[in-house]
């Protein structure tokens, strides 16, 4: 296929490329009448949706035929022309993405015009900017998102890569957003990862590189026995349990055969972190992995009110308020025209040495933490 063009796809034809790869363009309309474009790709093992007028985000993922993000109506997808992010909750009316932006304006805690989640996931691509390429079964989508954050004037934009090579149960996002200002701007993105499709249907658990005693409830929820678990879908729960914590460097994920392909596993290897959730006999399971600096924090999100919720949030800061950001220390700041690249991976399998595995990697990460922490009470 060599390199083509978004405008050049002609809608709802499936192109084949090598290596069982393909990828077709097709288009939704929302029930406000405004219409998206959403490209699916696929290698034959991993198949998923980006969505060109929601900051090039993921819409859904399915694993070897079957979806494993979660159960959202498409009903819920929304063109950005359709929500107004200065009301109240308007942003979860168009919550429907398996990988939805954060920011990359500084999110967190809403006031009266900033949304929890920032404007980046209600943010169109410049569909002149989009290109597709595809070698010996490689896929790679990219495009430039121009990002107003809540003014009429373009603060941002971002670049994005969108890469699924040939045979591998994961894809690799980068981005690299910049400040079009003329003033020193805040930033901070991040992601809301659903990975909790049927395969946790009956319940499940998350995986992480912390201890439970380490991960802070937010908002006044009620507490729970076990931090990690996945309910079946049949528990629903409310409030929204949230949880914040500072990920452990997870080591020897290169050593995997399942993500050999994976750049910066070798670049930085002393320097990444992993999270998983699972079902509840180890057989299926959704990963993150990413560079500690791209997004050195995570939140938890988990919630069932008849749609189960369990999103791993990777993020650059807590989403505090920006003034307890700024206490904290947590903000970075670009200048005019500086940029900032941040690197994530994202996958399943049902392969039982690649969950085990790492598994067994995250889990060391923790023990190892609480190890450490162990000592250094005894030494007082």
């Amino acid at each position: 296929m060599g390199n083509i063009k978004l405008s050049s796809i002609r809608k709802n034809n499936q192109i084949v490329l090598g290596n069982k790869a393909w990828i077709m363009l097709e288009e939704h309309t929302d029930p406000f009448e405004n219409t998206l474009n959403i490209l699916t790709i696929s290698n034959g093992i991993l198949t998923f949706t980006v969505i060109m007028e929601r900051s090039m985000d993921i819409g859904e993922i399915f694993y070897k035929g079957k979806k494993v993000s979660w159960n959202r109506s498409k009903d819920r997808l929304l063109h950005p022309d359709s929500v107004n992010l200065k009301e109240e909750g308007a942003w979860e009316k168009g919550f429907y993405q398996a990988v939805a932006s954060l920011g990359p304006e500084v999110f967190g805690t809403p006031d009266r015009v900033r949304t929890p989640h920032g404007t980046g996931a209600y943010s169109k691509v410049n569909p002149n900017t989009v290109n597709i390429t595809e070698e010996e079964g490689n896929i790679t989508v990219s495009g430039i998102v121009d990002i107003k954050g809540y003014s009429n004037v373009k603060e941002y934009d971002k670049e994005v890569y969108i890469t699924l090579k040939k045979d591998s149960c994961f894809f690799e996002r980068k981005e690299t957003y910049r400040n079009l200002s003329k003033e020193t701007l805040p930033i901070d993105d991040g992601y809301h990862i659903q990975l909790c499709g049927d395969f946790v249907k009956d319940g499940g658990m998350y995986v992480l590189p912390v201890p439970s005693d380490k991960m802070l409830l937010r908002d006044h929820a009620p507490s729970e026995i076990s931090k990690k678990a996945i309910y079946s879908d049949k528990t629903e729960f409310l409030p929204i349990r949230c949880y914040q914590y500072v990920p452990e460097k997870v080591y020897g994920i290169e050593e995997i055969s399942a993500f050999k392909d994976c750049e910066f596993l070798y670049r930085e290897p002393d320097r990444v972190t992993a999270e998983m959730i699972v079902d509840r006999n180890k057989e299926a399971a959704g990963f993150v992995i990413r560079p500690l600096s791209s997004f050195p924090r995570t939140l938890l999100a988990k919630r069932n009110d008849g749609e189960a919720m369990y999103a791993i949030e990777p993020c650059k800061s807590r989403p505090n308020s920006i003034k307890q950001k700024e206490i904290d220390g947590e903000l970075m700041y670009l200048e005019p025209g500086e940029g900032f690249e941040s690197e994530i991976l994202i996958g399943f399998s049902d392969d039982k040495e690649t969950i085990e595995k790492l598994y067994e990697k995250i889990e060391s990460a923790a023990s190892y933490e609480k190890e450490i922490a162990e000592i250094r009470r005894k030494e007082k």
